[in-house]
């Protein structure tokens, strides 16, 4: 359910449900380590319930397998396609484990995850670096949203000017100053590198972040992962951070995104 939203995402769930249940190319099959026989794909439709988000929410994993009986006639009336629903009609038992993010084949740049000013607060326990990296900091006429941005994150301005003075051994007295570019340029560019770090270097996190695990109870958990027309096991994909695009209407967000130089590789790779 990564892809709700768009034509084009609802379509390659449904494609790549589709055809794990023809059983016709055993490949994938074969990957997940699964008898194809009495196994069903099913493709999420619902919103559940995150730990950390405390609501229902899209979780990691669009489809997963479970095991059952299903006539071959009512899964040829439905072209192959299966859902929740049928999980439901046929008592199907869903697979620990098998939990499957889908992304377009096509799709250059995904969305690994979007984190609001809740949610990096209790991943990192702070948000003074995701402010960091929010931070107005090229356009001197935009500096003067700075005072908003910090509010919205929940961080002071004496907070955020004596944690980067220290951190980056500079001399910032303000964050909607146009003298302040460089220094806003350097923390932006610091605050980045270490939620980079910060994530690639705590497996707790990054578990949530790229699988759900701790968020999502199973089979909502994504351990396997189809990109770039490729199926595979899921990963920690090398990544950015970039702000999110509600940011000029002020909704300030980060979002988790492939590296481009990986997507290149990988596209190239898939054809």
């Amino acid at each position: 359910m990564r892809n709700k939203g768009t034509i084009e995402g609802t379509i390659q769930e449904i494609d790549f449900v589709k055809m794990l249940n023809q059983k016709i190319d055993l490949s994938y099959w074969n990957i997940l380590n699964l008898d194809p026989n009495n196994h069903y794909a099913i493709r999420v439709i619902t919103k559940k319930y995150g730990k950390l988000n405390e609501s229902k929410v899209l979780p990691k994993a669009d489809a997963f397998i479970a095991k059952g009986s299903i006539e071959s006639d009512y899964l040829a009336s439905k072209e192959y396609f299966l859902d929740e629903n049928d999980v439901n009609k046929f008592n199907l038992e869903p697979i620990t484990g098998s939990g499957i993010s889908i992304k377009r084949s096509d799709s250059k740049q995904y969305q690994i995850m979007k984190m609001s000013s809740s949610t990096f607060q209790k991943l990192f326990g702070s948000n003074i670096l995701a402010s960091g990296a929010s931070i107005y900091c090229n356009k001197e006429v935009e500096f003067i949203k700075n005072n908003k941005l910090l509010e919205a994150w929940g961080v002071s301005n004496s907070e955020f000017i004596d944690y980067f003075n220290q951190h980056l051994n500079i001399d910032l007295t303000s964050v909607t100053d146009s003298t302040s570019k460089e220094n806003l340029k350097r923390i932006k560019k610091f605050s980045n590198e270490e939620i980079v770090k910060i994530i690639n270097n705590n497996k707790s996190i990054s578990d949530f972040i790229f699988f759900g695990i701790g968020n999502f109870e199973e089979p909502f958990i994504a351990y396997w992962l189809y990109e770039y027309g490729e199926f595979k096991a899921n990963y920690v994909i090398p990544f950015t951070v970039t702000t999110g695009s509600g940011r000029s209407k002020g909704v300030y967000t980060l979002v988790l995104k492939p590296k481009l130089i990986k997507i290149n590789r990988e596209i190239k790779n898939a054809k």
